[in-house]
């Protein structure tokens, strides 16, 4: 009985001592086992649900039994998300527990299981999709999102925390643009359309503007889109003439811009604009309703006979030099305005007017030309016209005048005269670019130009003297200038047109004037170049003395260059000035200098082809021809030396090309008021700057560096002038 208790024991003991050394695996083997035949009974129920009551039932067994795996897949199947998630979270499968949450749209629970995971992304999303949208925020900032985390505090209604965040994130563009919408959302059209335009957010910018009454500021955001006619209508509905006018005046559309500038109480402004766009009739007449007679007769002196309005000016001018006591002046004009068509009552009014003029003025040959003009177009002897038969007695019965007034068709029509160093045209009041050569001590009226008067077409036979009918024919007259009468004529001999030109009485003493002209032709023979007119012929018949040079189809540089319109095909400029830096630099390596250059001496073919004329002032630099006591050139672009008489040499052409390109690249001369000769000689030149903005800046230079007062600071060659210039304007610089 002991030995059975003692074996008892000992059995026990060693069941303990397994049991305490290798318990653990003992009991795992047989919870393994035991699991693994409860599983399978579980897995039988499960499939047996699944069979006979679908997978909802089935999936509900399979939870009864732990397994988790398996109901979550038959929950899925079932549509049942959120139970599904249940069943992965308890499986802790925290990914698909994450996704099934979401599809059931248990956000919490879906943050849940994205913790379990670190997805801090699924976590924002869940809390942003749930509505907490602040918490949401919280973490898209501390995990680098600041833009997301400002979205998430604005629709959190945080709209000041959103902005805030964003700046002090150093995100300033994102911060100013929420700032827009958030101020927009409000109401506040003014504060958001500021803030897009700092983001230069044009289309949001005129959006907000638009609801508010800032034309002005409307009117810049349509410029920055190029709406400029837009912006214009909301200007002048804002009653912004101003800015209005700035943007016509920029798209070249003078006569608008002029309107507006009058309308904005700038008349200056609108008189230049009128003037850039050759409304010369326009500005007579704005200066004339202002009352400023003085300048409306100076502008009254730039219209042409071909500028519609011309006659309405001419007589309405006329009466303003009568009312300021000007009878000469207001007779010169009715003058100039009788020689255009008009009704035979009209031009009987005005002649009637012009007659008593010439009486009061003791001016009767004047007159009687007038009363034969007007006699000469009635059907009648003009006895229906009283007044003319008094006038008649009066005119017939007056004593000559001891200084008679020139008539514009029988003489020159205008009277120049040197005065104090001043070249002035009594008719226009104005200085002319007209060619002078006067002796000193000359008087202007000796010095008068008769033009026409040594030429008589009329009495050779074909329009040319007799010595040459057999060979030109077809003379067509094209000028006329202080020594010549210029034809353009037919050589039958050679079967080509050309240009004849015959001298004429002139301002010079004879003598002189023929050594002009002589010299003329010679210098010009002399030299051969492409780009200086060839002479082909001269002679000498009936003591008329003439040559022939090349004829050139096209137009003198001047029509290219309208006062008030800088040049804007660079390539026709930069063409244009190599050609003539080319010539001038020929005839000065000629040891010639031409002494006149301007636009109407340089001619322009139709194909862009240049050619230097007019050789009548020209000299060579030693020629001892002894013109010590005459003032030759033109004064607009004579350079100071060439004024005081000092010793000239070829610079003078530099510095005339000089005013050349400032009248180019400006649209305006450099000295084109006052005393003219005493400004090139002692004026600084206006910076051309001030009058194109657009210039380049090598242009402007090299311009001033032309008119300098010193010949000797001036540029050595034309080359060098041309060279500058096509480089400033990027063409290529071509032989």
């Amino acid at each position: 009985m002991e030995t059975l208790s003692l074996n008892s024991q000992l059995i026990s003991g060693l069941i303990a001592a397994t049991l305490l050394i290798g318990g653990g695996y003992i009991l795992r083997s047989w919870i393994q086992r035991l699991a693994s035949t409860q599983g399978q009974a579980g897995m039988r129920a499960v499939q047996k649900a699944l069979r006979k009551h679908g997978p909802l039932r089935a999936a509900r067994i399979a939870m009864e039994h732990e397994l988790f795996r398996e109901a979550a897949e038959l929950f899925e199947k079932a549509g049942r998300h959120l139970e599904e998630g249940r069943a992965w979270r308890r499986a802790e499968a925290w990914d698909q527990a994450a996704a099934a949450f979401v599809n059931g749209k248990d956000w919490e629970s879906a943050a849940f299981c994205y913790r379990k995971v670190d997805d801090d992304h699924g976590v924002m999303m869940a809390l942003a999709r749930g509505g907490q949208f602040e918490r949401a925020a919280r973490l898209a900032n501390r995990i680098g999102q600041p833009e997301r985390a400002a979205k998430l505090l604005l629709k959190a209604g945080k709209s000041t925390e959103a902005v805030e965040l964003l700046r002090k994130a150093g995100l300033t563009e994102p911060a100013l643009a929420l700032s827009a919408q958030i101020r927009e959302k409000n109401g506040e059209w003014l504060a958001a359309a500021r803030a897009w335009v700092k983001l230069r957010r044009w289309d949001e910018a005129l959006a907000a503007f638009s609801k508010t009454n800032d034309s002005l500021s409307t009117a810049k955001v349509l410029q920055k889109l190029n709406r400029l006619d837009e912006a214009i209508d909301v200007l002048v509905q804002g009653s912004h003439f101003v800015q209005a006018a700035e943007i016509h005046e920029a798209l070249g559309r003078f006569r608008s811009a002029a309107t507006l500038w009058q309308r904005g109480g700038n008349l200056e402004q609108a008189l230049t604009c009128l003037t850039k766009g050759g409304e010369r009739v326009a500005v007579f007449n704005l200066r004339a309703t202002q009352g400023h007679n003085t300048e409306a007769l100076r502008a009254a002196d730039l219209v042409q006979p071909t500028d519609s309005g011309y006659a309405e000016v001419m007589e309405r001018a006329a009466k303003m030099n009568a009312d300021k006591g000007q009878l000469r002046e207001a007779l010169l004009r009715l003058e100039r305005l009788l020689n255009i068509p008009m009704a035979i009552a009209k031009r009987a009014e005005l002649t009637q007017w012009a007659l008593e003029l010439s009486i009061q003025l003791q001016q009767p040959a004047f007159g009687r030309v007038l009363m034969e003009r007007l006699t000469s177009k009635l059907s009648s002897d003009g006895s229906e016209f009283q007044w003319l038969v008094r006038l008649r007695k009066q005119l017939f019965e007056m004593p000559a005048s001891e200084a008679p007034m020139p008539i514009q068709g029988s003489g020159s029509g205008r009277q120049a005269s040197l005065v104090a160093g001043v070249v002035f045209d009594e008719i226009t009041g104005m200085f002319s670019e007209s060619t002078v050569a006067y002796v000193e001590g000359q008087e202007a009226s000796e010095a008068a130009m008769t033009f026409g008067v040594a030429v008589d077409a009329d009495g050779w036979p074909d329009g040319v003297p007799a010595g040459l009918a057999s060979r030109y024919s077809e003379l067509e007259r094209l000028g006329q200038g202080g020594n010549g009468v210029v034809f353009r004529a037919n050589d039958k001999l050679l079967s080509r047109v050309v240009v004849l030109k015959f001298m004429i009485d002139g301002a010079m003493p004879t003598e002189m004037a023929r050594k002009y002209f002589d010299r003329e032709v010679k210098m010009a023979a002399s030299l051969s170049h492409p780009n200086i007119v060839h002479i082909y012929d001269m002679g000498d018949v009936q003591d008329v003395p003439w040559y022939s040079m090349e004829f050139v189809d096209g137009m003198p540089l001047s029509a290219h260059l309208p006062l008030g319109e800088p040049i804007t095909d660079t390539t026709f400029a930069a063409s244009i000035i190599r050609q003539i830096c080319a010539a001038l630099d020929h005839a000065h390596s000629h040891g010639m200098i031409h002494r006149d250059i301007k636009p109407d001496n340089i001619l322009v073919s139709h194909e862009g082809k240049v050619k230097l004329l007019d050789f009548g002032l020209a000299r060579a630099f030693d020629d001892g021809f002894g013109e010590q006591s005459v003032l030759a050139g033109t004064p607009f672009y004579m350079a100071p030396e060439q004024i005081d008489g000092s010793e000239v040499n070829y610079q003078i052409d530099i510095y005339a090309l000089g005013v050349i390109l400032y009248r180019m690249f400006t649209g305006q001369l450099p000295f084109s008021d006052g005393n003219i000769f005493v400004a090139h000689a002692l004026r600084p030149v206006p910076d051309p700057l001030e009058l194109n903005a657009e210039m380049p800046v090598p242009i402007k230079e090299m311009i001033l560096h032309c008119l300098e007062k010193e010949a000797l600071d001036r540029p050595k060659t034309c080359a060098e002038v041309a060279e500058i210039i096509a480089q400033a304007l990027g063409e290529e610089l071509s032989n």
